[in-house]
């Protein structure tokens, strides 16, 4: 027999008739080690494996994994028992394992022209004393060059101003902004479009800049902005600081020094491209940066905002207005009308009043309005309140509130503040030296030489001719 008759007899003794190979030996007369190394030498093929319980469910299992790349075989095997699967765990384990497999990540370099596009993000850091704080940072693409600061909150009007505050250090503003799925950018992140929020919307056509939102769980379309921010928390925790101030001031010293540092990409500094940046130039005209609240006035004239509540007139008690959250004040609006203002507070549960907004109502209820004048001025400020408690008695103290009171109708609260602090630092405490400070007209006390009889005073002379005068000369 032929090498090749020898070798297709055995290739059919083994896969057809299932034979070993010592009895593929015994029947042709040749050797075991001859048929192995016939069968070794053949591209035999693999017998058909038989068929498992998964295969009526492995198009399912391969849906699954095109939208959820991470499941895990636990949850596989899960929502297969939803099927009717009775199979093992095991099996949808050695199934799964292809799919599972870690599969490394490849990014495309991204270049960009002078001035093309900015990457903007937040971060939060947490400090023992300001408790957590919001770093809102933007970075030009082509120079690398950054700027940013710290907010107490990251609400959508501050978001806005860290814009406006960069835009102004910068002198300008790049042509397209790419962000990342925030709610203040992006309301809904959908295949074919992005649903973005009409109120940033409208401060990008003010500005003149497009947008790009970043895919879902894609940090790398961002990589320059996520490598800046990594680097701020090293710097971060190296540092103490005592307050907000205090930590932005010493955030922008280091800014200055990156922006002055040659970059490991350019070998060239942030600072001496960003004069090569195309640059959109800054509006005249001026963005307000604040959100628009819609809140409803208690019956004790009060209106509720970040569990803050914040006193209006008693006459909108009980009316719907809306609240103008700035980030360093809020504004209360009734009809299109500003009817109160307000520093605005960063703590909780706090009251914040205008003791002018009770005027009507304690002209209404004489019988308490000295004493709410003086628990509202004393409760207005730590400063008048520090005034108060100096008094000499409570009668002193009733009448210096009321007197506070009435100088609030024609000056600042700001103004009256600076004054005081001023007469404390003296350790005065007299309302007459914070008249004379503010150049305000004193009450002239009684004259010991005026005469008791008033009569006395109508005294009638005899008018001289102006005759006599021509004489003299």
């Amino acid at each position: 027999m032929d090498k090749d008759a020898l070798i297709s007899s055995v290739l059919h003794l083994r896969q057809v008739e299932k034979l070993s190979q010592q009895q593929i030996a015994d029947k042709l007369g040749i050797g075991r080690k001859r048929v192995r190394r016939m069968l070794k030498g053949q591209d035999v093929a693999k017998p058909i494996a038989r068929k498992s319980i998964l295969d009526k469910y492995i198009n399912l299992i391969i849906e699954w994994y095109k939208q959820y790349p991470r499941l895990k075989a636990m949850q596989v095997y899960e929502r297969l028992q939803s099927y009717g699967y009775q199979g093992s765990y095991a099996s949808v384990i050695r199934l799964t394992l292809e799919y599972r497999k870690v599969k490394g990540d490849v990014y495309h370099a991204l270049t960009f022209l002078p001035g093309q596009e900015a990457q903007v993000d937040w971060f939060f850091f947490k400090h023992e004393r300001m408790g957590t704080v919001a770093g809102f940072v933007y970075l030009l693409s082509y120079s690398r060059y950054a700027w940013g600061i710290f907010y107490p909150r990251h609400c959508f009007e501050f978001f806005l101003a860290g814009h406006m505050e960069c835009f102004k250090h910068i002198g300008g503003l790049a042509h397209c902004h790419r962000y990342d799925n925030l709610n203040t950018v992006v309301l809904k992140h959908a295949s074919q479009a992005v649903t973005y929020n009409p109120q940033f919307l409208d401060f990008a056509r003010f500005y003149g800049f497009s947008m790009h939102a970043c895919n879902k769980n894609s940090g790398n379309e961002k990589g320059r902005v996520e490598r800046l921010i990594r680097d701020i928390r090293v710097f971060l925790y190296g540092e103490t600081f005592i307050d907000l101030a205090d930590l932005n001031r010493k955030f922008h010293l280091w800014l200055e020094k990156r922006n002055n540092t040659v970059h490991r990409s350019t070998d060239k500094t942030p600072k001496e491209l960003l004069s090569q940046e195309r640059l959109i130039p800054l509006p005249q005209n001026v963005y307000w940066a604040r959100r628009v609240i819609a809140a409803s006035v208690s019956k004790t004239a009060l209106v509720e905002f970040e569990t803050n509540k914040y006193s209006v007139p008693t006459s909108c008690a009980g009316k719907t207005v809306e609240i103008l959250a700035y980030p360093e004040r809020i504004e209360i609006c009734l009809a299109g009308q500003t009817v109160a203002r307000h520093k605005r507070c960063f703590c909780r549960m706090q009251i914040i009043q205008n003791p002018l907004h009770a005027e009507k109502l304690l002209e209404w209820t004489p019988k308490f309005k000295s004493q709410r004048i003086l628990e509202s001025i004393s409760q207005m400020d730590e400063v008048f309140n520090h005034f108060l408690v100096h008094q000499e008695d409570d009668d002193t103290r009733i009448q210096v509130a009321y007197q506070l009171f009435t100088l609030l109708r024609s000056h600042s609260k700001v103004m009256l503040v600076s004054a005081i602090k001023e007469l404390t630092g003296m350790k005065c405490f007299k309302v007459k030296a914070l008249l004379s400070l503010l150049n305000l007209p004193q009450p002239k006390q009684g004259d010991p030489l005026w005469p008791q009889n008033k009569d006395l005073l109508n005294l009638n002379y005899e008018e001289r001719n102006l005759t006599d005068y021509d004489e003299l000369t």
